[in-house]
């Protein structure tokens, strides 16, 4: 994993940037765990990243897994994630890995997608001038919808349009930037 430099860009800078450039991939961290005979992978969507034509946004749980913080940053990296750094130090039988999840939310005819709709979700905690939101969907082209949910028991949740409108009528419509 390379190092990153987050840029500090006010939400509508991330608006923009979500508007101007392609989706390419969605990626999440995970552990492999070597420890029995076939190793296993196991998701921990602490951070998840949409992974663009140039850059990527970083999406990472914050406030107690009540917020979303969203960055643009120059390249992919968990730095600054405590639960990965154990990981790294636990040795041979652990070790951290990204997994693509684009074939699976996308299909398998795409390389790149424009974002046509950023419906960011505020609430108590958020700070859009800030980046930090309740959560985040997004539309792309040929109506795959992305919705980020940070409020789930083991990290961010990513869901389509059902899990949005789900969450829409759970929190009284949730209250739209």
């Amino acid at each position: 994993m390379t190092r990153s430099t987050a840029r500090d860009v006010p939400w509508s800078r991330v608006e923009e940037v979500l508007r101007q450039r392609y989706v390419t991939d969605v990626l999440v961290p995970g552990r492999i765990d070597r420890d029995g005979t076939i190793p296993w992978f196991a998701p921990q969507p602490l951070v998840v990243f949409v992974l663009l034509d140039e850059g990527a946004l970083r999406l990472e749980s914050v406030g107690g897994y009540g917020c979303l913080e969203v960055r643009v940053v120059d390249s992919v990296t968990l730095d600054g994630v405590e639960l990965f750094a154990d990981i790294e130090e636990a040795g041979d039988e652990l070790a951290l890995a990204l997994a693509s999840q684009g074939e699976q939310l996308f299909g398998d005819s795409w390389e790149r997608l424009r974002c046509t709709t950023v419906r960011p979700f505020t609430g108590a905690g958020s700070n859009p001038a800030e980046g930090v939101l309740k959560c985040l969907a997004l539309e792309l082209e040929s109506r795959y919808w992305l919705f980020f949910d940070p409020t789930w028991t083991f990290g961010i949740r990513i869901g389509n349009a059902e899990d949005m409108r789900r969450w829409e009528q759970e929190n009284g419509h949730g209250e739209k930037q």
